[in-house]
């Protein structure tokens, strides 16, 4: 699986994470800003991928939410609490996935392996690690996202950087595990070698 397909399938979230932390306007102008953009990112990627699973239903109703909730109507209880709610959404999709036996990533590892491997007991299980993976950080952005709220005395600084230390290492779990085990070969049933790993 390429881990960038992966990363770009997340764009609008990380638009909104970064966008509205910009110090070119007021706070809530800048995330009015952020949520434009990533909306229309959402958008763009909508009509132009082929794959329709957690990550692209997900984030549709998060943004479209968010739209119409701060954008349109300046609804402070869900300004003072969107970052909880994005969090809440994320572990909604990747834990949601897993429960439901389809791992998020499956979708995008998929443009990237052959059909026949798409039922490869490596492959899925592969798929399920990096999905669970991303779970444990949503997991953790949202224990973290509780405490900006709840515990306002933390430095947000100290916790900005940790998410980002966290995000950087599911990343990098990810690139790792997606190579791991490259160009390794088993026996299928029918005797034939096939690739025991999938991208």
């Amino acid at each position: 699986m390429s881990s960038l397909s992966l990363i770009i399938s997340f764009a609008p979230w990380m638009v909104l994470k970064f966008v509205s932390n910009l110090p070119f306007a007021d706070p809530l102008t800048m995330l009015k800003i952020a949520l434009s953009l990533a909306a229309m990112i959402s958008l763009y990627q909508s009509l132009r991928s082929s794959v329709r699973g957690f990550i692209f239903w997900g984030t549709i109703a998060f943004f479209a939410f968010s739209l119409v909730s701060v954008v349109a109507l300046t609804n402070m209880w869900v300004i003072s609490h969107l970052g909880l709610l994005a969090q809440l959404n994320l572990n909604v999709i990747a834990w949601g996935s897993l429960l439901c036996r389809r791992p998020f990533t499956i979708d995008y590892a998929k443009l990237h392996v052959p059909q026949e491997l798409w039922t490869h007991p490596r492959f899925l299980r592969k798929n399920y690690l990096i999905t669970g993976i991303w779970g444990v950080y949503f997991l953790l952005g949202l224990a973290l996202a509780e405490i900006r709220i709840y515990e306002p005395q933390v430095s947000h600084i100290l916790l900005e950087v940790l998410d980002n230390g966290l995000m950087l290492g599911a990343v990098l779990l990810t690139s790792h595990f997606s190579k791991k085990g490259k160009g390794a070969y088993t026996p299928s049933e029918s005797g034939e070698s096939v690739p025991a790993s999938a991208d």
